[in-house]
């Protein structure tokens, strides 16, 4: 099977994963000012939309069309059961605790409108429970709509020629819409339709200022699709290129750039730099690295990891008395941390993601 096949497997993209989720436990677990957890979100995003198109892609070539009733329920199945399990285990910690269930938080949790809400009602932390455990689901948020649409607009552009040109035309929308926002709510006030309750909050988890992280990664996708992959993909240069501008976007400071352009370069970086990653002959001692067995499992449970390491640190602030905060904390915290992250991820991954994969090879086919 050629490797630019839609259809080939990729495992360094699970070894991309693990080094995504771990730049965001990492970082949640008082190490923020080193570690910026806002890249392992936008690695994350980025690896979506590449492997979405490329799954897609390898329907449409295979079936020459797109089953879109398929595909939402694929996403189902691989999306749903983690985030029940996880709304489970929330429900039992409040119960435990004698918090109160607000009816709103809950809908948003299991519709994916987490953003939505965190910009409009927000989800306060309780005295014995902080950070709030849904506030995480801002970013599955973005991607449930991000699945919602997709299909839809490939089917309705590729065969014209016009999903590049739209993929471009949206990242550079989405960018002059940042500009626009940051000018509208910069300063923590802006008119509430547009800023929300919450505007210091209205770039970061808006689906409108964040999609096209997702989008640089479905370009990639498919430029890298058989017949159509350009050489500068296999070159080296294009890795050294995107991750000196990723690095930049971490390096400058500035509070307007790093609302606006910051988003686009970063993604941007990203993107450049996967196609080598994942296709050049110079890089593949990284792919080597990547598909470290420890790494491909920690990979493939990312998305139960990212969810469950959240509770987490609620529940080890709550044992230990320590608040949440960018810096470390003692011996405890990060046993009560490890605790609850690790074993429910575990029972999660083995009891529920691994039984859903065979359905949803089944609806492939």
């Amino acid at each position: 099977m050629p490797v630019n096949d839609p259809a080939a497997p990729l495992p360094a993209l699970d070894g991309l994963r693990a080094v995504s989720i771990l730049i965001v436990i990492v970082s949640h677990a008082g190490f923020g000012r080193l570690v910026p957890g806002g890249l392992g979100v936008t690695l994350f995003f980025a690896i979506s939309g590449f492997i979405i198109t490329r799954l897609l892609l390898a329907e449409w070539e295979a079936r020459g069309r797109i089953a879109v009733g398929a595909f939402y329920g694929r996403r189902a199945l691989r999306l749903l059961p983690a985030l029940l399990a996880y709304l489970a285990c929330v429900a039992l910690t409040f119960l435990a605790l004698g918090l109160p269930f607000v009816l709103a938080e809950w809908l948003a949790a299991l519709f994916y409108t987490a953003n939505l809400h965190a910009l409009w009602q927000g989800f306060p932390d309780h005295p014995a429970l902080a950070p709030h455990p849904f506030s995480i689901l801002w970013s599955l948020a973005v991607e449930a709509h991000f699945y919602l649409i997709f299909p839809l607009i490939l089917a309705a552009l590729a065969r014209r020629g016009w999903f590049l040109p739209a993929l471009a035309l949206g990242c550079a929308l989405s960018l002059g819409w940042r500009i626009v926002v940051h000018a509208a709510c910069d300063g923590g006030a802006g008119p509430v339709a547009l800023c929300g309750t919450f505007p210091a909050y209205r770039i970061h988890v808006g689906t409108d200022t964040r999609l096209d992280a997702i989008l640089y990664g479905c370009a990639l996708g498919w430029l890298c699709r058989p017949g159509g992959m350009p050489g500068w993909i296999t070159a080296r240069w294009p890795l050294w290129l995107g991750a000196a501008m990723v690095l930049a976007s971490l390096v400058i400071r500035e509070p307007s750039f790093r609302e606006t352009a910051r988003h686009s370069l970063q993604s941007a970086g990203i993107a450049l730099a996967l196609g080598p990653l994942l296709f050049a002959p110079a890089a593949a001692w990284l792919r080597s690295a990547l598909c470290w067995p420890p790494a491909l499992l920690v990979g493939r449970m990312s998305y139960v990891l990212y969810l469950f390491h959240w509770l987490a640190v609620g529940l080890a602030c709550a044992a230990t008395g320590e608040a949440m905060r960018e810096s470390p904390y003692g011996a405890a915290w990060y046993a009560v941390f490890l605790a609850a992250t690790l074993l429910p991820t575990a029972a999660v991954y083995w009891g529920l993601e691994r039984p859903m994969a065979l359905w949803r090879r089944r609806l492939r086919h």
